[in-house]
């Protein structure tokens, strides 16, 4: 599939993988659609990844090997595709030799949203969470943001697609589900009679890249790379870099908590990163700066706020009602 076999066809042919899951369907659709749909000769094909596949293991130590992108970027080196569509939370830092990630569209909602069943909801509780309410997730991330600002519960380990996840609460087998904002909203999700809290984003720290798609093809395919420009958002690829820079720092991914918000004001970044000490704690620091130095910053601050304890303030006004959903 390379493009001096396609010099003489009307159209030229751009094959998009996509794993076959709504929600990497919606981000494939949507990524057609941006260039230009099956008109401009643009099409999907659907490839089963590890992720896909074993549905019943922790992610623990799996993001980091490419547990839902390493099958699709076999495809790119194999020429059988031209690009990858990636929730940019799922790749890994370090790209194959030959691959590069070559645009970031629009960055949608970076935050998570609590879905809770309204007998488990208690506002006298941390996150209005009553004790012992069983939270389905299978974020360490999640799990360690919920054992600082929510010790009274417990955290119940949940795989599966969006819309299963969100189901399990919806059907009480969950008193409460995690999910990313972004996913939901994409889908158009019904969560029912749910009560449903945003969890602000600057202290509720996402995963790196969380709401992002993260565009992939062949380093040397400069046409398509071209065409990707067209498409990518500047500001939004500035803070994942940041946020994955950081991320790649602390060589964090799935087998270590880790979090971190990058926001983007001008040649400015202001980045937060947070982490889970050895001790459990839940420690995060925030870094404005240019963009080439922030994240080295912001390591060495998070490295040092690991190995000194302090109080965590679990008091702040995080937690709201979930905004207007489009």
């Amino acid at each position: 599939m390379t493009n001096s076999t396609r010099e003489s066809d009307p159209v030229q042919a751009t094959t998009i993988g996509t794993r076959g899951s709504d929600l990497a369907l919606w981000q494939a659709h949507h990524v057609q659609a941006l260039l230009g749909g099956t008109a401009a000769g643009v099409q999907l094909r659907i490839i089963k990844t590890s992720g896909d596949r074993f549905l019943d293991i922790p992610l623990q130590n799996q993001l980091d090997k490419g547990f839902f992108t390493k099958e699709l970027e076999a495809e790119l080196l194999g020429g059988t595709i031209d690009l990858a569509v990636h929730s940019l939370k799922d790749l890994p830092t370090e790209h194959p030799p030959g691959l590069v990630l070559a645009a970031v569209p629009p960055r949608a909602d970076t935050g998570d949203v609590l879905f809770v069943q309204r007998h488990a909801h208690d506002p006298q509780q941390p996150m209005g969470l009553r004790a012992g309410a069983k939270v389905g997730t299978a974020s360490l991330r999640r799990m360690a943001l919920l054992k600082a600002y929510a010790p009274q519960v417990q955290a119940e380990f949940l795989r599966g697609n969006v819309p299963t996840r969100l189901g399990k609460a919806k059907s009480g087998a969950l008193d409460a589900v995690i999910l990313a904002r972004a996913g939901v909203s994409r889908l158009g999700l019904d969560w029912g009679d749910l009560l449903a809290f945003d969890l602000d984003p600057t202290v509720w720290l996402p995963a790196a890249g969380q709401g992002a798609l993260g565009l992939q093809c062949r380093a040397e395919d400069s046409d398509l790379r071209q065409r990707l420009e067209a498409v990518a958002d500047p500001a939004a690829a500035l803070a994942v870099r940041c946020e994955r820079d950081v991320l790649r720092r602390m060589e964090g991914g799935c087998h270590s908590p880790f979090g971190a918000l990058g926001l983007v004001n001008g040649d400015q970044v202001t980045l937060r990163a947070g982490a889970q000490a050895a001790d459990g704690r839940w420690v995060a620091v925030r870094v404005t700066g240019a963009a080439d130095d922030v994240a080295a910053v912001a390591e060495a601050q998070l490295r040092a706020a690991l190995a000194h304890p302090g109080a965590l303030d679990t008091e702040a006004a995080w937690l709201q009602p979930a905004r207007p959903w489009c």
